[in-house]
């Protein structure tokens, strides 16, 4: 694979809906098929890790940091993931949702969750992203 191949081959299949983004927050829903299940009939981990980093990746670019009358959305790039495993998901929809703890111009600081549909816990994280400068890509 050539350096110049900018496509991200995971995202397709970690399709969040009803994305929503406020100051710093991110919010949306996952359908977990099948395909998405480990051999004990749950969703697989690296499926709920891949989901994890993907929300508060969108949360951390909606950042505002230190400059606050700027409100640029920067590219986030994430540092370090920290996951919890709490409960497990078989089929439905998940609900995910992060936020922004804290943080500066070049870095800050998320806290994220999933839960199913009766609002049981499955997973949180605590992330650090890295702030690049420039146009964010909305994926």
């Amino acid at each position: 694979m050539s350096s110049e191949n900018t496509q991200n081959y995971l995202l397709p299949h970690l399709q969040i809906e009803n994305d929503e983004r406020g100051v710093g927050t991110a919010s949306g829903t996952f359908v977990v098929v099948a395909e998405y299940l480990n051999g004990m009939g749950v969703l697989h981990g690296g499926i709920t890790a891949g989901l994890m980093d993907v929300i508060c990746h969108r949360a951390a670019g909606c950042h505002l940091g230190t400059d606050k009358a700027l409100g640029q959305r920067r590219w986030p790039v994430t540092l370090s993931l920290s996951l919890n495993f709490v409960g497990t998901a078989s089929m439905g929809t998940l609900s995910l949702q992060a936020k922004t703890t804290g943080g500066g111009r070049k870095t800050c600081f998320c806290d994220g969750r999933i839960e199913d549909s009766d609002g049981n816990l499955i997973a949180t994280a605590q992330g650090t992203f890295k702030l690049l400068e420039g146009r964010l890509r909305r994926y």
